[in-house]
């Protein structure tokens, strides 16, 4: 049994999943869905600490997943992070307001997703702690 936290990164993108993949291996256990339906699936299974979702897939989109998400009983409170290259259309505010834990914009860094990611979870920030969201 690992020790990691689970994280599960949905995308319908293969190079934004390599790239999430590629950044967060080392301090994560992770796991991989191409859109939101597969990811609502994959989350009952796998129980995650927490969930990177892009907004534009096929077959369920990330709105879509969050609402159902935030539904189950089990993993309603999961942190859930939006990832986006369409602020301009979902803007941060909006995705808050309906669930989302975090907004990340595409493309980012490395030190952006660590960040996000460990602000969500509530682990150390470059020395701070953050505390999370209720």
């Amino acid at each position: 049994m690992s020790a990691l936290k689970k994280i599960l990164i949905i995308d319908d993108d293969h190079d934004s999943l390599d790239l999430l993949e590629v950044i967060l291996f080392r301090d994560y256990e992770l796991s991989t869905a191409v859109n939101g339906f597969e990811g609502l699936t994959k989350a009952q299974e796998l129980r995650p600490d927490c969930i990177l979702t892009d907004i534009m897939m096929p077959v369920m989109d990330g709105i879509g997943f969050i609402n159902n998400l935030r539904k189950h009983p089990d993993l309603g409170k999961t942190p859930v992070i939006a990832v986006t290259s369409f602020t301009d259309k979902h803007p941060v505010k909006s995705l808050l307001n309906i669930g989302f834990s975090d907004v990340m914009s595409k493309p980012f860094g490395n030190a952006d997703v660590l960040k996000t990611v460990r602000g969500v979870l509530g682990e150390h920030v470059f020395g701070k702690r953050k505390k999370r969201q209720p």
